[in-house]
């Protein structure tokens, strides 16, 4: 095939370069520094830029290719630039994107369909913005052309060659960017020396080899069915840096010095370091079922790793290594004064370390929440300025017991050791200070988050703090693998969904399923987890996730099946009672593809109820979210009772349901500053969490906490006065 190649001459174009040429395409490349010397006696290459529209006219007046390959391209006038000067000249057209086209807010697996594509106005956005939206913008340029297109999105890209130029080049690249990010953790493995990572590391991602990119290009220039489609290209696995680093010291057979460090003693040594790969709220996970669905696989990590790490070997892949010695002084200081330091978890007496470090008990503890008397926290819910909590206040009935209307949440966060223990000792510290409602999720950290969870109730059991005294809460419906369990994600997820027959193909391609077998087993595995004879509380994880796909009549036919099992399991005495765990089903319009119902809920569950000869159902929660930039459950008609419209929160109330709200605290975004005007001197978290606790239909506000200091500014709101309605409310609504 006659190919036009933009892009030719560093890292993925110089390797599409070359996968081009194997496969035998007749290769024109544009490009403003040279490909690798030795490609040029196989290509034509032209020097020019793309930007010059009439230099494109002129250059391709009397040429046609049958396949174009940009590689380059972020701004929409790239490719209707290059369309303009080719028209009618162009048989396909394979464009570069990026998954940071999806969001990054949430870890989850995105699908191709699951983002917009539409041409954004890249004006005044930042850099990032501009490039994400650009190639979105790019992408919607080619769809709205007559020419058959086809779009690769690749997460990261690693190999041995990370931005280095083919060929010496007169325009010299930022110095941190002389030898790419792939290197970053490689150069500190091979040293042998101690290695930092940030203790609030939260980011997940996705790696793909450049190799597997450019195989894909060449597949899919020449797959029957790749016309029109946009495909993600990633790798199976699923990266933090820990166990990025951990990983690489394997295939490099050392044994690697971490340790853990906070972002603001970083700040007071002064040291420029931060790991190239992120460590903030960030979560890229897209997903690569559609592409590996026409033939195409991505290399096992453990096949490429070692191949880069024998790259490394040269002085220039050190990348961004001149914070290296100040790294390497500053490990060993901390070391030293880390050894002088006992956690709260290990100074507790009679907990053993295996308890210590989030393993669940063999037997499981036995219980459900049933004190229903909460004057035994009394001492306990104080603060140091606001004095005692009112306890009329912080607690509510629920079930046969009562809870405190501030819950900890347990999603965000790495898979490490050092975050497991972050996480019980805030749930040893908040149940210490009156909080008892621990909430959690089987796909939460791949299953650690439920088995921190399980250790906390454990230890507490052991320190006096009944089960009885505690909620606690879980939710199925994700798919996730066992971050515990040796098998790559998607092999795991295959064998263990797919191939048992708990789940059909397009359930695993999507991740989330809500057929009773699947929610059976989630259920087991999860009691396992947490190491509990009874869940007080089993939330069906985002049901509306399936209701664009099954339809509204197969959704709710599978939903009426899927309560019956839950009634089954609260008969069983393995649940007390379950509930809707929801993001979007509440607070869209009615008429949206992803409505939920709660009214057509509340029948179905009396209904499931009655076929198993019970005399009430067992619905009794719900969990949505609120905070103030999010509050379309209070403010937003949604829910239709009655013939009446009526926001979530209202609905809820009318029907019975308890509220638990997630997001509370925005997931650390931004607080509308009319918002902060009603707590001055507060950290925008805990005035976020203070309007959620103020506002009337709430039950419990869940929060994040890994920090004890979150669970003491959880207490700070709780002794503040509520925000009364009426100043609350007009601020909510803006």
């Amino acid at each position: 095939m006659n190919t036009l190649l933009l892009g030719g001459n560093r890292f993925v174009g110089v390797e599409m370069l070359w996968h081009l040429l194997h496969a035998g395409h007749r290769l024109t490349v544009l490009a403003l520094d040279s490909p690798p010397a030795e490609t040029r006696p196989h290509i034509r290459w032209i020097q020019v830029d793309r930007n010059d529209e009439e230099a494109l006219k002129r250059l391709f007046a009397h040429e046609s290719f049958d396949c174009v390959v940009d590689n380059i391209a972020y701004n929409p006038v790239h490719v209707e630039r290059l369309l303009g000067a080719l028209p009618g000249k162009i048989g396909r057209y394979l464009l570069t994107s990026t998954t940071d086209v999806y969001s990054n807010r949430h870890p989850r697996a995105y699908r191709e369909d699951q983002v917009e594509i539409r041409r954004y106005d890249l004006t005044g956005m930042t850099d990032s913005e501009r490039y994400n939206y650009g190639k979105r913008s790019c992408e919607a340029v080619l769809r709205a052309s007559d020419v058959a297109w086809s779009v690769l999105r690749p997460c990261m890209v690693s190999g041995p060659r990370d931005n280095l130029t083919g060929a010496p080049s007169p325009r010299r690249l930022h110095w941190f960017e002389e030898s790419g990010r792939s290197h970053f953790w490689i150069s500190r493995v091979l040293d042998g020396g101690p290695i930092l990572l940030c203790s609030r590391d939260e980011v997940v991602f996705k790696l793909v080899l450049v190799s597997d990119l450019a195989r894909a290009v060449t597949h899919i220039l020449t797959h029957p069915d790749a016309v029109n489609q946009a495909y993600n290209v990633t790798g199976d696995e699923i990266w933090t840096n820990e166990r990025l680093v951990r990983a690489l010291a394997v295939a490099a057979k050392s044994d690697p010095d971490i340790v853990y460090v906070a972002n603001e003693i970083l700040e007071q040594a002064g040291i420029d370091y931060s790991p190239v790969f992120g460590t903030g709220a960030a979560w890229t996970l897209p997903d690569n079922a559609k592409l590996k669905a026409t033939g195409w696989r991505p290399t096992p990590a453990e096949q490429w790793l070692p191949f880069i790490l024998e790259a490394n070997t040269r002085a220039d892949m050190r990348t961004w290594y001149h914070t290296r010695t100040q790294e390497v002084a500053l490990a060993k200081h901390l070391q030293r004064h880390n050894q002088q330091r006992t956690t709260l978890a290990a100074a507790v007496a009679g907990i053993t370390p295996a308890a210590r470090s989030g393993a669940t008990a063999a037997t499981p503890l036995a219980g459900h929440v049933s004190n229903p008397d909460c004057s035994h926290w009394q001492t306990r819910v104080t603060h140091p300025q606001q004095g005692t909590v009112p306890l009329e206040t912080f607690y509510t009935p629920f079930q046969k017991g009562t809870i405190s209307r501030i819950g900890v949440g347990t999603w965000m966060g790495d898979l490490t050791a050092a975050t497991d223990q972050r996480y019980i000792d805030a749930m040893l510290h908040a149940a210490s200070r009156g909080i008892n409602v621990f909430d959690t999720a089987i796909n939460y950290r791949h299953m650690k988050a439920e088995r921190c969870v399980g250790s906390a109730v454990q230890q507490l059991s052991a320190l006096g703090i009944s089960r009885s005294s505690l909620c606690v809460s879980s939710k199925g419906g994700y798919m996730t693998h066992d971050a515990d369990d040796h098998r790559a994600a998607e092999q795991y997820l295959r064998e263990q969904y797919l191939e048992s027959g708990l789940v059909d193909a397009d359930e695993l391609q999507r991740r989330h399923s809500l057929n009773p077998r699947f929610i059976a087993q989630q259920l087991e595995q999860t009691l396992s987890n947490l190491g509990l004879a009874t869940l007080d509380l089993y939330y069906l994880h985002n049901p509306e996730d399936a209701l664009p796909h099954l339809g509204q009549e197969l959704f709710y036919a599978r939903l009426l099946e899927t309560f019956i099992e839950l009634e089954k399991a609260v008969k069983a005495g393995k649940i007390s009672c379950y509930g809707l765990a929801t993001w979007h089903g509440l607070r869209v319009e009615e008429n949206a593809n992803n409505h939920l119902s709660l009214q057509r809920a509340i029948t179905l569950a009396q209904q499931a109820a009655a076929s198993l000869s019970a005399a009430q159902h067992h619905l009794h929660a719900v969990q949505l979210p609120f905070n103030v930039r999010d509050h379309q459950t209070l403010t937003r008609p949604t829910q239709r009772l009655n013939g009446e419209l009526l926001p979530a929160l209202q609905a809820c109330k009318e029907l019975g349901l308890y509220t638990f709200t997630s997001a509370s605290v925005l997931q650390g975004g931004a607080v509308p500053s009319q918002i902060c005007t009603l707590s001055a001197g507060l950290s925008e978290r805990t005035v976020a969490l203070r309007a959620a606790y103020s506002t009337p239909g709430i039950g419990t506000a869940l929060v994040g906490m890994r920090r004890i200091s979150s669970v003491e500014e959880a207490i700070a709101v709780a002794a503040l006065p509520a925000i009364a309605s009426e100043q609350l409310l007009p601020l909510v609504q803006g």
